[in-house]
C-alpha cells in the first residue's frame, strides 16, 4: 500500500471510514482522497512516554494543524527524536474515541530544506487533485450512473479508486450540509418559542435570550439574523426582538 503523502489538517478535517475483513480502514477527506498509509512531516512538540516502556507518543505540528503518532511496545523508534525536531513519519492511519493518529512504520529526523520541499509537494498534490475533481464533475454532467463515470474514468486513462472516492466525498459532503441544515433549523426554532416566551409586549430582550437559550453568542446571533431576514420576526427596537 503506498504512503500517500499529506498535511495534517487534511488528516484532521477527513471523515473515518471504518472497514471490515481484509480491507483498509481510511481516512476519507474533503478533497475526496483515501488515505490508509500516509507519509507525514512536522515538528515534535510533545513527546511521551509510560514508564514501563509499552506506549509513547509524539505530536506532530506542521504549522497548520497537529496529529499524534502513537506507538505500542516497540517504542525504541522515538529513541533519539526531541521536541523542536523536523520528522517525517510513514506509517498507518488509526482512529480511537474520535482521534485519527498515526501508528509509525519508521520516524526519521530531517532538515528545513526538506519542509519546504514537502510544501511544495503538498501543493503539486492538491492541484492534482482539484484537477481530478472537475473532470469528475464534468463527466457527472453527461451521467449520474457510478458504472458509466467509471467506465468514462477508464477510457480517459484517469484511476478509477480515485474516482469512486472522490464521488464517495461528495456524497459525504451532502450528508453532512444536510445534517448542518438540520441543525441550523433547530436553532432557530429553539431562539423564535424563546422569543415568544421573552416577550413582555416590546419584544424579547437580547441579553435575556443570550442568558436563557443556552448557545453560543455565534449561533443566537446567527439564529436572529435567520428569523428578522426571513420576516418571521423584526425589531421594534435596539436590543428587542419581536415575532410579527
Amino acid at each position: 500500500m503506498t504512503a500517500m503523502k499529506a498535511g495534517l489538517a487534511e488528516l484532521s478535517s477527513g471523515k473515518w471510514v471504518k472497514k471490515g475483513g481484509f480491507e483498509s480502514s481510511y481516512v476519507l477527506t474533503s478533497l475526496g482522497r483515501r488515505l490508509s498509509r500516509v507519509r507525514v512531516m512536522g515538528l515534535i512538540v510533545d513527546k511521551w512516554a509510560s514508564e514501563d516502556g509499552n506506549y509513547a507518543t509524539l505530536s506532530l505540528d506542521d504549522g497548520n494543524e497537529t496529529a499524534r503518532c502513537k506507538i505500542f511496545v516497540n517504542t525504541k523508534m522515538f529513541d533519539g527524536l526531541a521536541s523542536g525536531d523536523l520528522v517525517d513519519v510513514v506509517g498507518k492511519l488509526r482512529e480511537w474515541q474520535g482521534e485519527i493518529y498515526v501508528a509509525p512504520e519508521t520516524v526519521r529526523k530531517m532538515t528545513a530544506n526538506w519542509e519546504t520541499l514537502r510544501m511544495l509537494e503538498l501543493k503539486a498534490a492538491y492541484r492534482a487533485q482539484k484537477t481530478l475533481i472537475a473532470k469528475v464533475r464534468e463527466m457527472q454532467k453527461h451521467t449520474s450512473d457510478v458504472n458509466e463515470i467509471k467506465s468514462l474514468a477508464t477510457k480517459t486513462g484517469f484511476d478509477t479508486d480515485a474516482v469512486l472516492a472522490i464521488l464517495e466525498a461528495q456524497e459525504m459532503n451532502i450528508v453532512e450540509q444536510e445534517k448542518a441544515v438540520q441543525a441550523s433549523s433547530e436553532v432557530r426554532d429553539k431562539v423564535l418559542k424563546l422569543v415568544i416566551q421573552l416577550d413582555r409586549g416590546e419584544g424579547a430582550d437580547y441579553g435575556d435570550l443570550l442568558k436563557q437559550a443556552g448557545l453560543p453568542e455565534q449561533q443566537l446571533d446567527d439564529a436572529v439574523t435567520e428569523l428578522l431576514e426571513s420576516g418571521v420576526c423584526f425589531e421594534p427596537k435596539a436590543g428587542k426582538i419581536k415575532k410579527l
